[in-house]
């Protein structure tokens, strides 16, 4: 077989196979969400942040726990918390209980940019839930949650 032979193969295996269309739909709904959220006015945040403000704690996290919890590296978590603490949405605050280590923090911007996102996401699928029918939403909901308790 050749390479080019093997390549065609493989394209027209995942074309439009499942983790393709899946990838294509978490795409799709991530562009709608932060194109709006650039709205208004985080221009800053990429689809990348949510890894550091879906594991935060009220209290703060440190940013090893952050990236336990995201399934990333130390280095790519630090990188979004970096990025992040110059545009103003978190801080970097000692930790009280060890202090060699840090906590990662949201600032009231970072506090505004969640209660902002929430509305957004929920809009964007109440939206979702319009174009293809709450009964059809809640089954791919729950195929969806399905397929993600696979082993």
């Amino acid at each position: 077989m050749s390479v080019h032979t093997a390549l065609h193969e493989i394209a027209d295996a995942g074309g439009d196979g499942l983790g393709r269309l899946l990838l294509r739909a978490v795409r799709a709904v991530n562009e709608q969400i932060i194109e709006r959220l650039t709205s208004l006015g985080h221009p800053d945040i990429r689809g990348s942040h949510t890894a550091v403000f879906a594991n935060l704690d009220g209290g703060g996290t440190r940013a090893v726990n952050l990236a336990q919890r995201a399934g990333m590296t130390r280095q790519a978590m630090s990188n979004l918390v970096r990025e992040l603490e110059a545009a103003g949405y978190v801080v970097l605050a000692a930790d009280p209980d060890d202090g060699r280590a840090s906590l990662v923090r949201l600032t009231a911007r970072g506090e505004r940019f969640c209660q902002e996102a929430a509305v957004v996401i929920r809009r964007v699928e109440s939206e979702y839930a319009q174009r293809l029918g709450d009964p059809d939403l809640q089954q791919l909901r729950h195929s969806l949650r399905a397929l993600a308790e696979q082993p």
